[in-house]
């Protein structure tokens, strides 16, 4: 059910008839009161969740969604301008177990990787390969980022390289090698040397 169409079955505090466990390309910035609203109304049941061009009373919703398994973040625009770092997670919210996070502000990035570093166990991170543009185009410190952020269930870092985003062969098998020692037993990948497809929440 498309999302507009879904919000119309929401009335008063609740839902009628539906409990809502997944919503996909959630868009944040075409209409952000009714988006922002839309995320609320669905935060009690939702266990996989889709957001594109979030601002910070977006995320601050989505962190606060206690059954939460999978996330897809992409961002720009507002929330680069003033990053946001997320805090703890809220009682009664059991963490992450699935992340995919695009063009997210380094600051809120890490943040979300604390908050969720217990439980997280599959991570896609868009990032570039070192060079000197700035993130996420190019990563020249990803293992050390990634080594701050107590990823203690993390299995598997899947690395997502797209338009103007910096791809080069050698620098990608040097950024995949110091992950590898950074974050040892963990499978690190690179979607175009490893050819993975794109999946949803």
């Amino acid at each position: 059910m498309h999302s507009k169409e879904l919000f119309g079955h929401f009335n008063g505090l609740g839902v009628k008839g539906y409990v809502v466990v997944r919503l996909v390309k959630v868009l944040c910035d075409c209409d952000p009161a009714w988006s922002l609203e839309l995320l609320q109304r669905a935060a009690p049941t939702v266990e996989r969740l889709g957001v594109l061009f979030p601002r910070e009373p977006h995320l601050r919703a989505v962190h606060a969604m206690p059954r939460l398994r999978r996330l897809h973040v992409w961002c720009r625009g507002a929330l680069h301008a003033a990053p946001y770092e997320l805090g703890a997670l809220p009682p009664g919210h059991s963490g992450l177990r699935w992340l995919s996070v695009r063009d997210l502000p380094r600051a809120t990035l890490q943040a979300l990787l604390q908050a969720h570093g217990g439980t997280l166990e599959e991570l896609e991170l868009w990032v570039g390969t070192p060079g000197k543009q700035e993130w996420p185009y190019n990563c020249s410190d990803l293992h050390s980022l990634l080594g701050r952020c107590g990823l203690r269930a993390l299995r598997r870092l899947l690395l997502r390289r797209w338009t103007g985003c910096s791809h080069i062969d050698t620098a990608c098998r040097g950024q995949l090698a110091a992950v590898r020692a950074a974050l040892p037993g963990l499978q690190v990948l690179c979607d175009r040397c490893d050819q993975v497809p794109e999946e949803e929440p």
